[in-house]
């Protein structure tokens, strides 16, 4: 048995890559059988997944929501794997752990956890562990990630032109949803189909979400006046929008939904376009590594 590294060397700004060090250190003082590998491009992780995805091997993903995103993409149910929370939003670990006060503890900690399963989300494209979801988000997060391939904007400065340009004058999108056999059709400005609680750092979506439940919670926001929806949005930001007009949240194990063109869709931050997804629950496809402290994971 190895335990396998998977460092995103950008993650955090180089957070993950400052932490090789700590898990040598880490891995020799445990006596542990361990390999490093570090990323080099984009989809390099999901690549060393499937590598490393053999034998009784334990991978590790160190970074962020994007790194654990292609290492789940690579892993199968069979094996574990440990998280490294070392990204700038670290959506899923807020879930599941403590504030990082001690990543000499973190990574020590996630070495000795137990394996538990948790659900994850399958759409038409990959696996996700927070959300897939349409609407204003997505449209933000859309435009950011053009902006910092294409312009010499950071990733700061995009986001907040992304939030300028998609939320300031936003466009409901008219919308077909079939939510596991209940039809519904309206136009709606979120969709965010939720199997952790927060995504778009730390925007806490879907608070009582369980990853162990084997459902997801729908969030479903229909087109209100433009002055209430920037309000909510302000609200949404911080969790405190459960109850307000035209929100709701649906429990299903399945969601099919149909656009009238191709619109913009994020998966744990990654950007497509489609005019028709199905998204399904997986439950318990997850081997997680969590320390027994953390019981919201049973």
């Amino acid at each position: 048995m190895k335990h396998i590294f998977i460092v995103n060397q950008i993650s955090g700004k180089g957070k993950a890559l400052s932490l090789v060090d700590t898990v040598k250190k880490i891995a020799e003082e445990k006596a542990i059988d361990y390999i490093i590998e570090i990323t080099e491009k984009p989809g390099h992780a999901e690549e060393l997944a499937r590598k490393y995805c053999k034998d009784d091997n334990i991978l590790y993903a160190v970074g962020g929501d994007g790194t654990i995103l292609e290492v789940l993409n690579g892993i199968d149910d069979s094996h574990q794997l440990g998280i490294i929370p070392a990204g700038s939003g670290n959506d899923f670990y807020r879930l599941i752990g403590p504030k990082i006060d001690n990543y000499e503890q973190v990574i020590s900690d996630t070495i000795d956890a137990e394996a538990k399963r948790i659900d994850i989300g399958v759409n038409d494209k990959m696996r996700f562990l927070n959300v897939t979801s349409f609407g204003i988000d997505a449209d933000v997060n859309d435009y950011a990630s053009f902006l910092i391939r294409k312009t010499i904007f950071n990733k700061d400065m995009a986001y907040i032109l992304g939030i300028l340009k998609n939320v300031i004058v936003f466009h409901p999108k008219h919308l077909k949803l079939d939510i596991d056999g209940k039809k519904v059709e309206d136009d709606f400005l979120i969709v965010a189909i939720m199997n952790g609680r927060y995504y778009g750092n730390g925007v806490p979506s879907a608070p009582n979400s369980d990853v162990q439940d084997g459902y997801f919670d729908i969030c479903l926001l229909r087109n209100i006046p433009k002055l209430k929806a920037y309000n909510f949005l302000a609200h949404y930001l911080k969790g405190k929008h459960l109850g307000m007009e035209g929100f709701e949240i649906i429990r299903a194990k399945k969601i099919k939904i149909e656009a009238d063109s191709l619109i913009s869709v994020q998966s744990d931050g990654e950007n497509f376009k489609v005019d028709k997804m199905t998204c399904e629950i997986k439950k318990d496809f997850l081997l997680l590594k969590v320390p027994s402290y953390l019981d919201i994971i049973h």
